[in-house]
């Protein structure tokens, strides 16, 4: 039965955009059914036994670390045992002898059925219309705002109790009604009309210490600075290993492993859960959030996980590898047969999945990674990135990959081609998905029902009573079912409306970032064009000042021989001008000379041969010569000097 607002409302539109909103509510219908969700829970601590019984299976088996749980999965916790699940940004702690069964899981809702034992909810972050609930035989406990809560179901006394530590909680009856509870606040309930019963404030026990420790522990969680606590599993990273900057890839992990061939997806096993198929399931304590958030890189001869930008809820992924199928070939004993490899992906390598989804699903999953338009990955150039192993081993639910694994040679990695098609596991053929625990408790039937129906929000109980009642219940489930069929009609509508804005406007960005780096190209030919032409003319400018220094130099050497003729010249004038005769002249004049003075040299020998010759003659004979003219000229000046 429709409500009056909604009756009101179909009258008054027409056939038309009826017809359209049938169809856009059958096109969303389908989407949702063909996509699986982008959220899950996994077990990341636990002290004990944990079994769990997964969807359309009644054999409980031990629930191992980093398996996915999605939507009808159960989980008991044995006598004396104790869980911790991460369910997105929200923690839930159990207590001992706890069955929880998880009804509805996707990326907007969240509904968990409590039917026996305690659960401790941690609620770090609440979306807008995001609906959080609790179910118990009684009631259902609603989160209206992150915080930290508890939730007892009491199977002696048929009671639930609701304490509130902090933020608050809408604690819904069968018919509707609903309570408010606060931080602080604490209630116990009987029956399923909220009514509530005297009874034991509880105070802090063992379980709340050990669940606070948990809390604490993951509020100072060094990896919440680098990725959001949407990614599940991210607290597990900080005790082993270490972050890093990088200036290509931003914040990255380096994980401390000890083997010395180890890569991404290759010590753990391959597990076929629906409703995504071949999922990886890690070995290392860390390995749940690189394995299914992220890439994988290289930086020298490390390994490292890249997380990359993430949007307002990170989307999980079965296995982020690309898968190797027609032509591998690996080596069997002493031959060779088909194999099936994969590795994993690179930062900006998108992500295919090998299950049937829309493209929507698709978009969503890779809609935050900058997408590489280079189809080589680039670790399939490399062997050791790449594991193998047979391709009938994934006939079997379970592909151990760790003890089967085998290299690739170069040879036939070049000739494998990169496929989405692999193989379903045979139809009843190994149908253990895990190890068979020995209970010190075993789960009584009364936890293990069918999913009920539900009677109000968040209540998953059928009450008893008269016809009228029953039918009332009808009509009241039919009106608030339309109505949420409507609000959800308009929450996908706004959603698409916000996922085509996303589009247009990641398109917009990508244009933009395309043109930027265009435009940077250009500007930095631009910068070597003008480096160039600037170093051409640096050149050419020190190759005419060294010509001009030269000339300079030669010009200065032609002044200085034209100052050194001048200097000469100038000399050269005084003499000229006090022997002004020519160079004949002068050499005559000069030979003149030279024969004077050689006739006087020998007028000067002749004269002191005759005087040496009277010398030796007898002195009576001797005769007085004549006196050269130049004597007595010098006795006619004396001789004048003493007459005067």
């Amino acid at each position: 039965m429709l409500s009056y607002s909604t009756r009101s409302w179909l009258h008054r539109i027409t056939w038309v955009p009826a017809l359209l909103i049938a169809f856009a509510c059958s096109a969303m219908a389908q989407q949702e059914a063909a996509d699986p969700p982008g959220r899950v829970a996994t077990l990341t601590q636990h002290a004990g036994s944990v079994v769990f019984a997964p969807d359309g299976e009644e054999e409980w088996v031990d629930l191992p670390l980093h398996r996915p749980l999605t939507r009808g999965d159960r989980i008991w916790t044995d006598r004396g045992s104790r869980a911790e699940l991460h369910m997105g940004a929200t923690a839930l702690h159990l207590d001992s002898q706890a069955h929880l069964a998880f009804f509805e899981l996707d990326d907007q809702s969240a509904q968990l059925s409590l039917t026996q034992g305690s659960v401790n909810v941690r609620v770090r972050e609440l979306a807008p219309r995001e609906n959080l609930e609790v179910d118990t035989p009684n009631l259902a406990v609603r989160a209206a705002e992150p915080g930290d809560w508890r939730v007892d179901v009491d199977t002696g006394d048929h009671t639930t109790r609701v304490s509130v530590r902090s933020g608050s909680v809408l604690v819904y009856g069968e018919r509707g009604e609903s309570l408010r509870l606060a931080a602080g606040q604490q209630a116990t309930f009987e029956g399923r009309d909220l009514r509530g019963v005297a009874g034991r404030v509880a105070g802090t026990d063992d379980f709340d210490q050990w669940a606070a420790d948990l809390n604490r522990r993951e509020d100072v969680s060094v990896s919440a600075r680098y990725v959001p606590r949407g990614v599940v599993g991210y607290q597990m990273l900080d005790n082993h290993g270490s972050w890093a900057n990088d200036p290509t890839y931003g914040a990255v992990w380096y994980p401390r492993v000890v083997v010395n061939d180890w890569a991404p997806y290759r010590y753990g096993r391959w597990e076929f859960i629906r409703p995504w198929g071949w999922t990886w399931v890690d070995d290392a304590p860390w390995g749940f959030a690189p394995f299914h958030y992220g890439r994988w890189a290289r930086i020298g001869a490390r390994w490292c996980w890249v997380p990359g930008r993430f949007g307002p809820r990170p989307v999980y992924a079965p296995a982020l590898v690309a898968f190797l199928g027609n032509g591998l070939s690996i080596s069997i004993g002493l031959g060779s047969g088909p194999g099936i490899g994969w590795y994993p992906l690179a930062p900006g390598e998108a992500w295919w999945p090998t299950y049937r989804t829309t493209n929507v699903y698709v978009t969503n999953v890779n809609r935050y990674i900058v997408i590489n338009r280079n189809v080589d990955h680039v670790h399939r150039r490399h062997v050791d990135a790449v594991t193998s192993v047979r391709a009938d081993g994934f006939n079997q639910r379970r592909v151990v990959v760790r003890d089967q694994w085998r290299p690739v040679r170069p040879q036939d990695l070049s000739r494998a081609q990169v496929t989405t098609t692999l193989p379903r596991p045979e139809r009843g053929g190994d149908r253990d998905r895990g190890d068979r625990s020995r209970l010190v408790a075993t789960p009584p039937p009364a936890t293990q029902p069918a999913l009920p129906s539900r009677t109000f929000p968040g209540v998953g109980v059928t009450g008893r009573g008269s016809d009228a009642a029953r039918e009332e219940r009808r009509e009241v489930r039919e009106e608030r079912r339309d109505d949420r069929r409507d609000e959800r009609v308009q929450r996908e509508q706004q959603r698409d409306q916000q996922r085509a804005q996303q589009e247009v406007q990641e398109r917009q960005r990508e244009q933009a970032a395309r043109q930027l780096h265009e435009r940077q190209v250009r500007e930095q030919a631009a910068r070597e064009q003008a480096t160039a032409r600037q170093q051409e003319r640096a050149r050419e400018q020190a190759a005419a000042r060294q010509q001009e220094r030269a000339q300079q130099q030669e010009r200065a050497q032609q002044r200085e021989q034209a100052r050194e003729q001048q200097r000469e010249q100038r000399d050269a004038a005084p003499r000229q001008q006090e022997r002004p005769q020519p160079q004949v002249e002068r050499a005559q004049q000069r030979a003149q000379r030279e024969q004077e003075r050689a006739q006087q040299q020998q007028e000067r020998a002749q004269r002191a041969k005759e005087t040496r010759e009277e010398r030796e003659r007898p002195a009576p004979q001797r005769r007085e010569a004549p006196r050269p003219q130049k004597d007595n000229d010098d006795d006619e000046r004396r001789g004048r000097g003493r007459g005067g």
